[in-house]
């Protein structure tokens, strides 16, 4: 608990926060991502953050909360200076390989973190009545939690496979333009090369 209280909870707090940008930035093009994925991305790690882990004491001291971060960290500092690589049109291959082949262990890691720790909420949530309005009151209206995150908990499972799957797509396409952006500065060098020796050539023919 110290550990998430004092040094990771503001810090993630606001990074969270921040996150919800991308929405944006899809939105409008800045970025080359799916707008549908990076919602459903975004408001699922803000329905993990705020309402289950920032909210439950007793799972910010387990591994598995110690793990979805080092998973979701591990991920963002390699795609956001992807990002503004792409953004300036920079070719950075290693950044692009390392971009589109860390999520096949990191993304399993935090997706079953979240699924698990969403599960667990899920009687603490029922046991306290937390977030849950019950009838009757004067909105009329009935919610109920832990049935919300019943549906989250399905929507992690069968949303991660589709993002895998989406992201292996992605990284198909991306290996297959490193490959030709690879061999593109194989040419590249062997002219530069041909291009001294025929220089060598003329200044000997020069003497």
């Amino acid at each position: 608990k110290q550990w998430y209280q004092r040094r990771v909870r503001g810090l993630l707090r606001s990074c969270q926060q921040t996150v919800f940008l991308e929405i944006i930035h899809a939105a409008t093009g800045l970025t080359k991502t799916s707008t549908l994925t990076t919602t459903l991305q975004v408001v699922g790690r803000a329905v993990v953050l705020f309402s289950v882990v920032d909210a439950e004491p007793e799972l910010q001291t387990s591994l598995t909360c110690y793990l979805l971060m080092v998973a979701w960290s591990a991920v963002e500092v390699l795609r956001y200076p992807y990002y503004v690589v792409q953004i300036y049109d920079l070719y950075f291959p290693k950044l692009m390989w390392l971009r589109y082949t860390i999520w096949i262990p990191l993304y399993p890691i935090g997706i079953m973190c979240e699924a698990y720790l969403v599960y667990q909420c899920i009687d603490m949530v029922a046991e306290s009545g937390r977030l849950t309005l019950a009838l009757p009151n004067k909105l009329n209206v009935a919610f109920d939690f832990s049935s919300f995150l019943k549906i989250h908990l399905a929507l992690i499972c069968f949303g991660g496979a589709s993002l895998m799957k989406y992201m292996g797509s992605q990284r198909s396409k991306a290996m297959k333009k490193l490959a030709k952006l690879k061999q593109m500065e194989d040419i590249y060098y062997k002219e530069k090369d041909l291009i001294k020796i025929r220089k060598k050539k003329e200044s000997k023919k020069a003497l």
